[in-house]
């Protein structure tokens, strides 16, 4: 049984004469933070603070003294690192949480020891060899670890690797073209991640960031596309949409949680908008997709906001 809300508790409360003693107690054990989860909720920060300033601290260091550090140097201080890194997340008593977080700033020092090997041996000017390599380094630590923020990085390195290879090499692929693709792979990574983990806690806003992100590629490629001399491109990227689309709606519904809904209304009107001012250049157009924009806001804000409600009370 799920825990009550605040707003079940106000409406129970409001219908019957539940005692304000009993109100004030449920509210505090049930829905109020107690003070162990705001500790929690400071060791979670504290945590991640503490690693992300490690690791910038790590590559300032390197950019700031890069010209007066010898060649053993440049290579030996993040080898070394990665190495205690490493070492202390796998063999020192650290907490769950910790040993994830450890591990994942270890596979963070792979990047930067790749990129001082390409910078002291000059193995090459293309990037998205630093960042393939670093993926494809990524996944055994993936496997093992199975912690969200690693995925995230893992999807963040084959999106940057993708994005980089078709700019340096400038191969035949038309944008809508590349775009397709980056969307197809966004959603081939967000379908695996929740095959694999949609029973696992802490993978639920890895998966929304995800899909956030599917969507922004969705609807810029279709948007802009519409201006392309050959938009009939855009037919492929429109049917996978539409697919997608429909599928997180149903989702949403099962899963009572109007997140996805919100996504796909708010990438559909920006998208509607976008292909009237391309085919309707002109002041009724304007009026048009302000319209189409204001009243389609308005609409969905009223109906994710009578789901919500409606799921909340049942």
């Amino acid at each position: 049984m799920e825990a009550p809300t605040r707003y079940i508790v106000h409406l129970v409360a409001r219908h019957s004469n539940w005692h304000p003693r009993d109100i004030d107690r449920t509210l505090r054990d049930d829905v109020y933070a107690s003070r162990a989860d705001w500790r929690q909720l400071l060791q979670y920060l504290l945590l991640g603070a503490g690693a992300s300033f490690l690791l910038s601290g790590i590559f300032f260091f390197f950019a700031y003294n890069w010209a007066a550090l010898p060649a053993p140097i440049k290579i030996g201080l993040p080898v070394g690192g990665f190495t205690l890194t490493a070492l202390a997340g796998l063999f020192l008593p650290l907490g769950d949480l910790a040993r994830r977080v450890t591990l994942t700033a270890a596979v963070v020092l792979i990047g930067a020891i790749l990129a001082v090997l390409g910078q002291v041996y000059q193995t090459g000017a293309n990037a998205y060899d630093l960042f393939l390599t670093w993926s494809v380094l990524t996944l055994p630590w993936l496997v093992a670890v199975r912690f969200a923020p690693l995925w995230l990085l893992f999807v963040g390195l084959i999106n940057v690797t993708f994005i980089t290879y078709t700019q340096q090499l400038g191969i035949e692929l038309a944008y809508l073209v590349s775009g397709m693709l980056l969307f197809g792979f966004n959603l081939a990574a967000w379908g695996l991640i929740w095959w694999l983990f949609r029973w696992r806690t802490g993978f639920d806003w890895l998966l929304r960031v995800i899909a956030f992100w599917a969507v922004i590629i969705a609807t810029i490629n279709i948007s802009a596309g519409a201006y392309d001399g050959q938009p009939w491109q855009l037919i492929f990227t429109v049917l996978l949409a539409a697919v997608t689309y429909a599928g997180w709606t149903w989702l949403s519904l099962q899963q009572r949680s109007i997140y996805y809904l919100a996504l796909v209304g708010g990438g559909t009107l920006i998208t509607l908008t976008f292909l009237i001012l391309r085919w309707m250049d002109s002041a009724p157009g304007y009026l048009l997709a302000g319209t189409l924009l204001l009243v389609g806001i308005t609409l969905l804000t009223r109906l994710l906001n009578h789901l919500n409600l409606g799921w909340r009370v049942r």
